[in-house]
Parts: C-alpha cells; structure tokens; sequence
C-alpha cells in the first residue's frame, strides 16, 4: 500500500506542473532556458533528460553558488539523501540514501554509498569528506548501482567530475574565504598547455583553517576546528588525435580538532555546563589526524568498433585518533585512542560502442585489492573505581579481492522506446585476523571478552539492472526500473562485547521505480519526479550497545519513497530550485534487535520499526536572484534544507531520537566577470539540532550527543583568469 506521504509527493508534482502551465504565458516571450546537462552516471555521455533513474546534478556553477565547499555539504542539497555527526559522521561516514545507512566505526563494515573521482573508486569512509577544491560536476545516483559500479553502491554512488587540464589554452580560478571562528579557505586550480595541443598540465591546492566553535571551559582546546590541506596535480597527454591520457596525483592532510560527540548524560556526574550544546569540559585530548594519498592513470583509445578506456589507481588513507569520551573533569575513560590504515588498487578496463543509430554498450572488467589494518588501547580511569587504570588492546586486519565483469546494453525499440538491460557478476574473497585481549582479566570480568578470530569467505553475486523508457514527447520521458545491489559479509573487528556475532551476512536490496522526466515552457523548467519500492534482505545492523559494538542482520526491511525535483527559471532574473524526498522506511522481520543499555539492554521485536539514521521526509529549496548593473551582477540567493526526525537506535526510543531541522543559508554580492564578492551566513538563525546519539553504559557515559555547527558568516572573494 502507497502510503500517505508518497501521495503528498505526487500531490506535490500535479500542483507543480499546474503552476507551470498557468504561469506559461507570462514567461512565453523570454528567452533566457535552463541549461542542458549532460552526465556520465552510467558511464557513457547523455542527457540528464534521457537517464532512466533517478539522479541529481550539482554544477561548478552550482556548488560555487550555494557554497559547498566539501562533500559533507553536498548532503543537504539532494532528496533523500543525509548524514549523521558524531564518530558517524565526523570520521566514520554513516550517509544514507533513501534511508539505506550503514554506521562504519570499524575496518570489517563498509559503507553502503561509493564515492568515485573521475572514476576512481575513494574506499573507505575516511576517505569521503574532501574539500572540493576543482570539481566540474556532482552527480549523486540513488538507489542501488550494482551493475555498473558495482562495489558497496547497494544505497547509491556519488560520481565526482573534477576539471579537465587543458591543452590549448590557459584557465584558473583562485578563491579566498574569511569568517567568523578565524575561518580562512583558500583555493583554486591552474591549468595550461606545457606542449601546445599535446600536453595539459593542471595544479590544483585547497587550505583551510578555522578555529574551534565548541567551547572548551577549561581553557583546552576548543573543538570542531579545521586545519586541512589538500591538493591534486594532472597532467593531459593526447598523443595521437584518438588517444588520451590522464595522470593524477591527489593528497590531503588533516589536522582538525573534532569534537566528536558531547557526553550529556553522565553515570554519577554531570557538569550543568557540558549539557549546553557545543561545550565541552574534557581533560583529556580529542584529535585527529587524517593522510590521504592516491595516484592514478586513465586511458582512452577509440577504435572503429568502440572506445576502450583503461583505469588504474592505488591509493592509501591513514588516521590517528583519540577521544575522551566523558567529555568532562573526570577520569571514567583514561585512554581511547584508535587507528585505520588502508591500502587499495583497482584495475578498470571499458569498452563503450554503439552499433547502428539503435543499439549502445558498455562493457567491463573490473578488479580491486584492498588491504585495512586498525589498532585501539582502551582503558577505563579511576573515577570509575578502576584502580591502575587497565588496558585493553585490539587489533585486527581485514584483507579483500573483488573481481568483476559488467555489461550494460541500450536498445531502442521504437523512435519512443528505449530498454535497457545490464548485469554484473562479483566474486569476493574477504578474511579477517581479529585480537582483544588484557593482561589483567580484568576486561573478561566485566564483559569484552578475549578473543583471537580468524575468518575467511568467498561470496559471489549477480546484480542486473532492467529499464524501459518512453519518450511521449521531445520533453517528456517518462521510465520504470528495477536494480539489485550487494554487499558481501562484515565483521566486528571492534570494541566486542562477546564472541557471538563477529560476522554478519551479505546483504541485498533490490528497487522498483518509476519515474517521468520533463521540460516545460521552452525549456524554461525542468521537473523530475520518482516513486520507488526498495525490498531489503539480510541488512546489516550495526550498534553501540553499552561500549561495546554489536553487529548482526535484520532481516528484511522495506523502503517506500518519492522525489521530486524541479529547477525553473520563474523570471529571466530569478531561478528556483526544489527537491521533495519522502520516506517510509521499515524493518520488516527484525525479531532481536537489542534496546540501549541504558533503557535495559533487552532484547526486543523491532519488526516494523523505523530503519536507523532514515529521515521521512527531506527537502531543500533555493531561490537566486541576478540582476546585471552594467558590466557587473547583483547577486543574492537564500536556501532552506529540511530533514524530519531519525531514531539512532532500532527500537525507536525518544532518548535516542533528533529533533526535526529546518536551516537558512543566505549569499549575496556583485559578480564583475574577472572577479567576484559575495558575502554569506550559514545556519542564519542559529538553530541548534541534534545529528547523533549513542549509549555508552559501559564506561558510565549513558547518552552521548552530537550537534551541527552554529551559524557561521563571511566573505569569499573570487577571481577568474
């Protein structure tokens, strides 16, 4: 049964396109229309207009206009798509898409979200929040993405575009941003010629610092400040005129100070003050300090029958961390200190052709070699009554080879009907080598176990893809769509509260969609919208359950959900953009689910509960205004981002749920061509929101809890060769 809230998208829709219509003869005479966009989602060019999925679009131009400087902040700007805070979302990466989030705290669990830039798959979580300092394009794919990327793309994949060095000419972009909290960013990108029409280079350096807007009372450290370098260097060859080659190199190192979480409910002890949102009181450091690197090499020859491209990459990303988990004047926790190291290289060759005017292809094999390894000390302190402060270790090393073959086919039937078909084959072999221990036994006492695990599995999977679209008229295109996404099996190389569990089960899902794409008023407005059904099997559910980590898999559970998009140029001066996300996400069969330990630690029925982390309802809406004044523009754009209440337990408990959120970010400023000012507010009313909880009975922090950032303003000065 479709529930209520899809049938307020679909109200939403027919109201949309109603408005359009009956405003149409104002707006017939203009001659100002909407770009047209073409996207590589599913790894050929085409049209936007004519992807049969669901996918959103964030241009150069659009994330310079809204001020999305990271990918963390690409999050609010699409439907159905959100992420957490605290470990989840600060390091860890728990980032949902039509309600389908995987909290990834340890090297045996992977995210259900693939990242790639320029094709180059990113790895882990820790990899994700980079500073966007040369991107063309963002194209965010919901839904599962099996057949054509593949690995750990069973919620959906964020395909990032970065500028093309140039070869013929010169071109550079340099920004400078200042605001409150000591913000200072700096970035931009240099590309040119180094042999005229055969050698393109293209440098490109990102910095950016900013003190902490969590306050410390006792004269620490303040928290949530950033201190992150980046950076990535191109070089373009095009030895023949049907031949191509790309080498990059890309790196980032991160040296903020996260706050992680405050603790605001403490066993025994609570500072009034550390309740307050964005304050902390710890006597101990929390840091972070984060090196990512990567190189890669992509090829392209084109031949009679096709264009076979070739990707090769290695990449390593490692980080150090330490966390005072009580957060305040006293000793519960002496000593959480954590570390990932990830190694990785992948081999992608593709085959892109058509046959005729009717019939396109795409073809691939497709091999990845990751190697993870990680390391705590944990020791509980003395205001807990632990004298000598003892120490327990962990270490583990999780090892794993995919190989991959994937055929993807366009066919048309008619001059209106296109259908698709595309099917992948994976085989992964995965093992895993886990250790906890103490000297003391004092560990075992009291709960986490001695364990020294090893494992290994082999899973191999189909995930096909099947579409039929039809074409009712030159600007409206109307799809349905079914797609299968994997995951293979996880493991709990974590803080471990028994040796049951250490595994979970592969996971799948597979999505049912319908949708309609379409242009209205001489491309004047464009208006997406989908309905979909997602049927998940085996999902994987991760959860802190005292201080320790619990890992297991829900049985089914489904996701009922709508979108709708639309980007309409209401005056030749004024542009709207709209996105609606509407969710019904449930456990289906979930019989023991346990409640957090500070409720009673029970085991629990949570079939029909809401899925963790999954908002019902999203949406985002911009509205920017140009005004030419000579030779300059006068430009001012506000944006409202909504996300309704998500429970971060799977038993639904008001402890553990955030409030609804409802944030306005404001810019405005002349553009003069060569150069541009713009000043800016984000979180203009300073609301103050919950992005994360957890329970930590076990080291007597009961409620932890994580808050988005303050309102924060500035000015980014912007120059252009």
């Amino acid at each position: 049964m479709v529930s209520r809230k899809i049938l307020s998208v679909r109200s939403a829709v027919c109201a949309g396109a109603a408005f359009f219509v009956l405003t149409g003869a104002a707006m017939a005479d203009e001659a100002t229309q909407i770009e047209t966009v073409t996207v590589t989602a599913r790894k050929m060019a085409e049209n936007l207009q004519d992807v049969p999925g669901s996918l959103t679009v964030l241009t150069a131009d659009d994330l310079r206009s809204t001020g999305t400087d990271t990918t963390a902040d690409l999050f609010s700007r699409v439907p159905n798509v959100s992420a957490s805070g605290g470990i989840g979302g600060a390091l860890q990466g728990q980032f949902g898409i039509r309600g389908i989030s995987t909290l990834v705290r340890n090297i045996g669990v992977e995210s259900g979200l693939g990242i790639y830039v320029d094709g180059v798959y990113q790895g882990r979580p820790d990899n994700y929040n980079q500073e966007l300092i040369d991107v063309a394009q963002v194209e965010v794919l919901r839904g599962p993405q099996g057949t054509i990327f593949g690995k750990n793309t069973i919620a959906g994949a964020l395909n990032i575009t970065t500028v093309k060095p140039e070869d013929d000419q010169v071109n550079a972009v340099a920004s400078a941003e200042f605001g409150n909290y000591g913000l200072k960013r700096f970035a931009g990108y240099l590309t040119g010629p180094l042999v005229d029409g055969a050698l393109g280079a293209k440098l490109s350096l990102g910095y950016v610092t900013r003190d902490g807007y969590t306050k410390n009372l006792h004269g620490g450290p303040d928290g949530d400040s950033l201190d992150l370098f980046s950076y990535r260097s191109s070089l373009y060859y095009t030895p023949t005129s049907n031949s191509s080659f790309v080498l990059t190199v890309d790196g980032l190192h991160d040296r903020g100070r996260p706050t992680f979480f405050q603790a605001t409910d403490i066993l025994f002890f609570q500072s009034p003050e550390t309740t307050t949102p964005h304050t902390i009181d710890n006597n101990r450091p929390d840091y972070l300090r984060r090196d990512n690197y990567g190189v890669s090499l992509t090829g392209a020859v084109d031949f009679p029958f096709g264009t076979v491209t070739s990707i090769t990459a290695y990449r390593m990303a490692a980080y150090r961390a330490s966390l005072d988990d009580d957060q305040n004047q006293i000793d519960y926790m002496a000593v959480d200190q954590w570390g990932d190291r990830t190694f990785f290289w992948s081999q992608e060759f593709r085959l892109n052709g058509e046959i005729g005017d009717d019939l396109k292809y795409v073809a691939g094999l497709y091999y990845l070699g990751q190697l993870v390894s990680t390391d705590r000390l944990f020791a509980l302190g003395a205001d807990l009554g632990v004298p000598g402060e003892p120490l327990l270790t962990t270490r583990g090393h999780v090892g794993s080879r995919d190989f991959a073959a994937y055929g993807n086919v366009d066919y048309k039937i008619t001059d209106a009907l296109t259908a698709s078909l595309g099917l992948r084959y994976t085989y992964e072999d995965k093992d895993v080598h886990f250790f906890q221990g103490d000297a003391t036994g004092f560990y075992t006492f009291i709960g986490f176990p001695n364990i020294d695990y090893a494992n290994s599995v082999s899973n191999g999977d189909l995930s096909p893809t099947a579409s039929l679209s039809y074409r009712f008229t030159p600007d409206a295109m109307g799809y349905v769509r079914i797609a299968r996404g994997y995951k293979s099996a996880v493991f709990n190389v974590d803080l471990v509260g028994s040796t049951l569990g250490l595994s979970a089960d592969p996971e799948n899902a597979t999505t049912y969609e319908a949708g309609i794409k379409s242009t209205w008023l001489d491309n004047r407005v464009r208006a997406n919208a989908s309905i979909f059904k997602t049927r998940y099997n085996d999902m994987q559910v991760q959860q802190v359950q005292g201080a320790a980590i619990v890992l297991d898999n829900a049985a089914s559970a489904t996701v009922d959900g709508a979108e709708l998009e639309v980007e309409a140029l209401i005056l030749p001066e004024l542009r709207l953009d709209l996105g609606i996300g509407a969710l019904d996400p449930r456990y289906g069969s979930y019989p023991n689910c346990l409640a957090p330990a500070s409720l009673g630690g029970a085991v629990m029925d949570c079939s029909g509960k809401q899925i963790i982390a999954a908002p019902d309802w999203t949406g985002n809406v911009g509205l920017e205004y140009t005004r030419p004044i000579g030779d300059a523009a006068l430009i001012a754009r506000v944006d409202y981002n909504f996300q309704s209440p998500v429970y971060f337990d799977a038993t639904n408990s008001k402890r553990f749920e955030s409030d609804a959120r409802g944030l306005v970010n404001a810019r405005a400023g002349v553009d003069f061509g060569k150069y541009s000012v713009l000043m800016w507010v984000e979180n203009l009313t300073n609301d103050t929101y919950i992005t994360y909880a957890d329970d930590r009975s076990a080291i007597g922090v009961l409620k932890t809890t994580a808050y988005g950032a303050p309102r924060t303003f500035g000015a980014t000065l912007t120059a252009r060769l």
